[in-house]
This record gives C-alpha cells, structure tokens and sequence, in this order.
C-alpha cells in the first residue's frame, strides 16, 4: 500500500519550483514578497500571503512554525539535511491546486525517501501551529502504522480528506530528492 503512495509539491507557474521564502536571508525574503506581491489578484490565492498587509505576519509565523517543526523533528530522531523544509501533501490536494493555480506539481514517490529525510502532519503545520487541533510532526513509520490502523483503502481516505479541504502535509528535510528538477 505504500509503495504507490507519493507526495504533490504545488507551485504557481509564476515562481520557481522547489524553493522556500524562509531560506532567503530577511531583507531577500522581504524583497522577493514585494516581487511576488505584484502578482496578487482579486481573489485569495497562493500570492496573497505576499502582501505589504500580509507578509510580515505570514513570514514570522512560518519561521516560529519551522522552529517548532524542527525542534520535534530532532526530538524524534531525525536528522534533517536542511534546517527549513519544503511542503509537500500526500497524495494530492484540489484545494491546494486551486490556490496555486493550477501551477506546477513535483511528485515524488514515498518509497523512494529515507525515513530520516521526512516528516508529517494531519493538515497544514503553519494553520495548526497555534490551534488546539494541532498534533506533533510524526514519522514515516508512524504513518504507516496509522494508515494500516485507519483503512484499508488509502486513496478513499485521502480523497474524503480531500473533500473537507484537508490533507497530511508532508515536510522533506533534504533536496536531494529533486536536485534533478531544479534548473
């Protein structure tokens, strides 16, 4: 069952695939938000979060997010490559889609990432940081494990989460999985 399952990276056709704004020193990150801030429409999507009204708070909160993620990561045992992720859902997401436009998707099979390269959670980790729904990052194993326990239909699960606008992010804490993808 889970060799068939693989992870969705979304990215608005407009930016560069496989990068993270957290990555940039400051003053870049600030930057490249005004940049990318020029391409914010009517409608909430992905390039909203980049706006003089909303990137200061966006930025604070993903970092405080990828120190949480961090920290509990390593408390787990697993020994990231890079001290910030990149985002990935499980399977994939027609909310996600959506919001970045129908854009570009790197998908990238499960089975063919190390145990010790990522991590999960049940929904988006930045939205839950400071819920009482939020739940710790949780292992490969501990997925499997949960998947097995839960259903025996992955693809029906991951669909009906779908349906609610939800899905298991998954955070990948090394690149070398996609070095080939990126120019």
């Amino acid at each position: 069952m889970i060799n068939n399952l693989y992870i969705t990276n979304y990215c608005d056709n407009r930016c560069t695939p496989l990068q993270s704004i957290t990555r940039l020193p400051s003053d870049e990150a600030y930057k490249l938000a005004e940049e990318l801030s020029q391409n914010a429409g009517s409608t909430f999507t992905s390039f909203s979060r980049f706006t003089a009204s909303d990137f200061d708070g966006y930025y604070k909160k993903r970092k405080r997010t990828e120190e949480w993620l961090l920290s509990k990561i390593i408390d787990m045992g697993i020994k990231p490559k890079n001290k910030t992720p990149l985002y990935f859902v499980l399977g994939e997401s027609e909310y996600l889609d959506k919001w970045f436009e129908k854009g570009n998707k790197t998908k990238l099979l499960l089975r063919n990432i190390d145990s010790e390269d990522i991590s999960f959670t049940f929904g988006d980790s930045m939205s839950r940081l400071d819920s009482n729904e939020r739940m710790d990052p949780f292992t490969i194993e501990t997925l499997t494990s949960f998947i097995l326990e839960k259903t025996d239909d992955i693809s029906r699960y991951l669909a009906e989460l779908d349906k609610q606008n939800r899905y298991i992010e998954a955070q990948l804490w090394n690149d070398r999985y996609f070095r080939d993808f990126k120019k």
